[in-house]
């Protein structure tokens, strides 16, 4: 393993023997598998830093985690992140780890059971919507999809679940839709249980980030060099999940411990380091037409300066 990381990463970084110690705060998900390699296997030692996972249970503990000086850098979705910058934290983005992609099938997907009538998201008026938040940036993701096929959100009823619970609620047609992502998606779709409607995230803003990277200004002025390091290192082990799409998966599923034949079937994770300013741009302006940022605001707000 460490032979074909040093092929792909090239030769190890300079400060290798001394390097900076970074709390990095994650939530367990298939998602993060790039970090856990990245710390197992040596891409961030390469890169002079000594990185420690450190497990935040529930995303919404992630931005007064990372006030709290108990880690350094944070996983969030961006525009969960952007809302909390209104609120007065004073946070950075210091990198970009997974969008939803460009092409389907992908993670993110409104479904609806096998069985039912509706086959656009038009057809959704007066129905159930099982969802995991009615706030942020899914939301308004939501929102804006239904406006452009003729809905509000206030043309459907929103029921709150946690993803796990969802597939077992469009089952017992608790819900007559569902919000969900994988390993869901694909277990829906596996069981027979539902069928997708919309690949909602995508069907908006292409490639739109879902998992970035996070620190308070006050520590991403302070750390330059690292946070260059720390890209440089998410880059290689995208780079190194990418380049084999079978690795990736049995990789995604010793980490996160699914089911290998479930993972199999899934959509590779688009794991993207690359930022484009037009398409968060694009992401920041949809948060704003939808109520979820109370004001304007550019993209270069969140970079480090």
């Amino acid at each position: 393993m460490l032979i074909i990381l040093t092929g792909l990463i090239g030769a190890p970084h300079a400060k290798a023997d001394d390097p900076t110690h970074i709390k990095l705060g994650i939530t367990k998900l298939g998602a993060m598998t790039n970090v856990w390699v990245a710390a197992r296997d040596g891409i961030f030692r390469q890169h002079g830093l000594d990185v420690e996972l450190v497990d935040i249970p529930m995303t919404m503990q992630a931005v007064p985690v990372l006030q709290s000086k108990s880690i350094d850098i944070v996983l969030q979705i961006p525009g969960s992140a952007m809302m909390a910058k209104e609120r007065g934290f004073d946070l950075v983005l210091v990198g970009q780890n997974e969008t939803a992609g460009t092409a389907p099938p992908v993670s993110n997907a409104l479904m609806v059971a096998t069985a039912s009538p509706a086959n656009s998201v038009k057809d959704l008026r007066g129905l159930r919507i099982g969802t995991a938040s009615p706030r942020g940036q899914t939301f308004a993701v939501l929102k804006e999809l239904f406006q452009r096929n003729g809905l509000s959100d206030d043309d459907v009823q929103w029921i709150e679940a946690p993803f796990s619970a969802g597939p077992d609620l469009l089952r017992t047609h608790q819900v007559d839709a569902l919000i969900t992502l994988d390993p869901y998606t694909t277990q829906i779709t596996r069981t027979g249980t539902g069928r997708t409607l919309s690949w909602f995230a995508l069907d908006t803003v292409p490639d739109q980030p879902v998992g970035a990277w996070w620190a308070t200004r006050a520590w991403a002025e302070q750390h330059k060099p690292q946070i260059a390091e720390f890209q440089d290192a998410i880059r290689d082990s995208h780079a190194y999940l990418n380049a084999d799409p079978v690795r990736a998966k049995h990789l995604i599923a010793e980490y996160s411990g699914l089911d290998p034949a479930l993972v199999k079937d899934m959509p590779l994770i688009s794991w993207k380091s690359k930022i484009d300013p037009a398409v968060w741009q694009a992401v920041i302006d949809m948060m704003v037409r939808q109520g979820e940022l109370t004001k304007p605001h550019n993209v270069a707000e969140y970079l480090v300066n």
